[in-house]
């Protein structure tokens, strides 16, 4: 009876057992990562600080963003074969909310300067930057394992941060060896979601400096642990929560150490009608359809093709957490370049040599030489949302000032964007090139600002303005004439999805 009575418990025990490794096999789900549209990501800083060991206040600070999808920068990178053939690119524009608030009429008006960052986003999670300006911070950050996952169990992952601890403007760049592990499916906010945790050291001295960095930062140290939350359909981080104490180490004797919270979170752009907007769009500029606009895009709204003078062009291409590689490329045209610095042109312009600087602008800019849009004024559907590029707007002389006579011009534009009332709008200067970099990059800044505010005036009630400048590297005609030169004295705005 007693040997029965044990066989039985180990038969029900046994078969318990299995039922449970049946369940969690069923359980088990493959994170990957799947976004494709644009966000807005937020990051909160709230740490105490102290420096040699005495606490001096709360740093408090948010940097603000709008990532859009993007064309690859290189079309090589588009390529049959390339490892960036299938996967997804983005343009992000990233301003600090601590410094707009310096100025109370610009941030009331909701108009940020923003910097741009080019990144691209591998299925496991990995980020690429090709463009980088300090942002986002974490990078490669959350990564997925290739195998599928139980709750409980665990993987490791490399990632990086980018850190400035003193706001000195010089980006210092930290790799991380995370440790995740798998907490389940569950709902956040009505969406189905995946809680995963995440532990790493802050480790950075001499074995492994960045260069690029702050020269002077001699070490860190400190520890992290995290909670995070991605989307199941996408893989894409809604929410991070970040408990941070960690402290760095400069060369003159400076300790400031950190203890506190940095908060990540991801928002949606709400949706508009885009086919509402193009009809009237229809009615006051020239509308590019199909593979015209196609042709337009590629390289993205972050960097579209160049005529720019002789030399080759040399882009450093970053794998967070990896070393750099560089890839380069130059296509001439008689003396002349079409940079693939964000390349993207409507034909591979190194087959047209000897050919004539309006031919060439015809192949940069998908335009017979001569054709002047409506209301000097292209309208296109791009993979960041809907952009307007207003051509040869009148300014005074090496100035934001616009002159009288571009108010039915702007009205008119006005009225179109207000179609999209909570769209956020991504407001981009450029002017020609002629030999000034320094200036014409200062100016085409000022010029988006001052656009932003002008339609900001006219009721345009937009969530945000984001502005940029792009001086004269970024033109869609020849310099080398008037005409040219009116046509890249512009500002696109893009109504962002």
């Amino acid at each position: 009876m007693k040997h029965r009575t044990f066989w039985i418990f180990f038969l029900m025990a046994l078969f318990a057992t299995a039922d449970t490794e049946i369940f969690a096999q069923a359980q088990a789900v493959k994170l990957h990562y799947s976004g494709k549209g644009g966000y807005s990501l937020v990051e909160r800083t709230n740490l105490r600080r102290y420096v040699n060991g005495k606490y001096v206040g709360l740093t408090s600070r948010e940097v603000r963003s709008f990532v859009s999808p993007s064309e690859p920068p290189l079309m090589r990178f588009k390529a049959k074969g390339s490892v960036y053939e299938n996967d997804q690119w983005y343009d992000g524009s990233f301003y600090v909310m601590e410094e707009t608030l310096r100025n109370s009429q610009v941030a009331g008006a909701g108009i940020h300067e923003a910097v741009q960052s080019v990144f691209h986003i591998f299925k496991n999670g990995q980020l690429t930057m090709y463009k980088d300006n300090g942002y986002p911070s974490f990078r490669s950050f959350p990564a997925y394992t290739a195998e599928k996952v139980n709750v409980g169990e665990s993987w490791k992952a490399v990632a990086e941060r980018s850190v400035d601890p003193l706001n000195k403007g010089v980006f210092t760049k930290i790799p991380m060896q995370v440790l995740y592990t798998f907490s389940g499916a569950e709902t956040y906010k009505g969406q189905a979601v995946y809680r995963i945790k995440a532990i790493w050291q802050t480790y950075y001295d001499a074995q492994n400096r960045d260069f690029g960095g702050d020269s002077s930062l001699q070490k860190a140290r400190g520890g992290h642990k995290a909670d995070i939350i991605v989307l199941q359909e996408t893989g894409e981080p809604i929410l991070i929560l970040d408990n941070v104490d960690e402290t760095f180490f400069w060369i003159d004797g400076t300790e400031v150490n950190f203890k506190g919270t940095i908060t990540l979170f991801t928002e949606f752009p709400p949706a508009f009608d885009s086919q509402r907007i193009m009809a009237a769009l229809n009615r006051v500029a020239s509308v590019k359809t199909g593979e015209e606009s196609a042709s337009s895009v590629r390289g993205g709204s972050s960097d579209r093709g160049a005529v720019a003078g002789k030399g080759t062009s040399t882009e450093r291409v970053a794998i967070a957490g990896g070393e750099p590689s560089s890839v380069k490329g130059t296509s001439s045209v008689k003396g002349a370049a079409i940079s693939e610095k964000g390349a993207g042109t409507v034909k591979e312009v190194s087959s047209l040599r000897g050919v004539s600087s309006a031919k060439v602008a015809e192949a940069v800019t998908g335009k017979t030489a001569g054709a002047e849009p409506k209301n000097n004024i292209v309208a296109e559907e791009v993979p960041a949302g809907i952009r307007l590029s207003i051509r040869d707007i009148k300014f005074a002389p090496d100035s934001a000032q616009i002159l009288p006579g571009e108010s039915s011009r702007l009205d008119e534009i006005a009225e179109v964007l207000k179609m999209a009332p909570n769209a956020q709008l991504l407001v981009e200067g450029h002017t020609a090139s002629v030999g000034k970099p320094a200036g014409e990059q200062t100016l085409s800044e000022q010029r988006a600002k001052k656009i932003a505010q002008e339609l900001k005036a006219r009721g345009v009630k937009a969530g945000a303005f984001i502005c940029r400048g792009f001086g004269g590297t970024k033109p869609v005609a020849s310099n080398e004439t008037p005409e040219g030169r009116a046509q890249n004295r512009r500002v696109e705005i893009t109504i962002l999805k």
